[in-house]
């Protein structure tokens, strides 16, 4: 580990909700049958585990904290930019990148979870619309899923940093 790099301290609410959206998504993704009760009862909760990392990024004062990574599309370029020169990532949560990402994914999921639910209500049954924006983003969410460990793994060889672990263990 880079003696400049500070310690992340992932906390347990942060791990907890990450895995358990992790393992809740690819669920209903591969094994439960689409709009099965048990497919959507994983979706709910999905979302409360959702709400309730969100609702802990506003109260924790941790590099967990929101407002510690706000997405910027500017913020990550140069962010890039300056890892292709030092190749150090030395933040002590998200860089901003990776906060472009959180957000995409979290904003991807609820509107799964949106769309989801949309479908059943009596307003929306039946139109193929709602199904065709639940199904589109599942698949753009898989896909920046792949992305984001893909990015896990390149960024610790790039910088040496144990991401994985600080996902595991609470620090890296």
């Amino acid at each position: 580990m880079k003696k400049s790099m500070q310690q992340t301290g992932w906390d347990l609410v942060v791990r907890f909700t990450h895995w358990s959206v992790a393992i809740l998504f690819f669920s209903n993704y591969l094994l439960t049958e689409e709009g099965s009760n048990v497919h959507q009862w994983v979706g709910y909760a999905l979302m409360g585990l959702i709400l309730i990392r969100l609702l802990w990024g506003g109260v924790v004062h941790s590099p967990a904290r929101l407002s510690h990574f706000m997405p910027s599309f500017s913020a990550a370029i140069d962010h890039l930019k300056e890892l292709r020169k030092t190749k150090q990532d030395n933040h002590p949560g998200h860089n901003p990148a990776g906060a472009l990402m959180v957000w995409f994914l979290w904003g991807s999921l609820l509107l799964i979870g949106l769309s989801g639910w949309a479908m059943e209500t009596d307003a929306l049954w039946g139109e193929d619309w709602v199904k065709e924006v639940h199904e589109f983003a599942v698949n753009m969410t898989f896909i920046a899923v792949i992305y984001h460990v893909a990015a896990v793994i390149i960024m610790s060889k790039i910088t040496g940093n144990r991401y994985l672990q600080g996902m595991i263990k609470g620090r890296r």
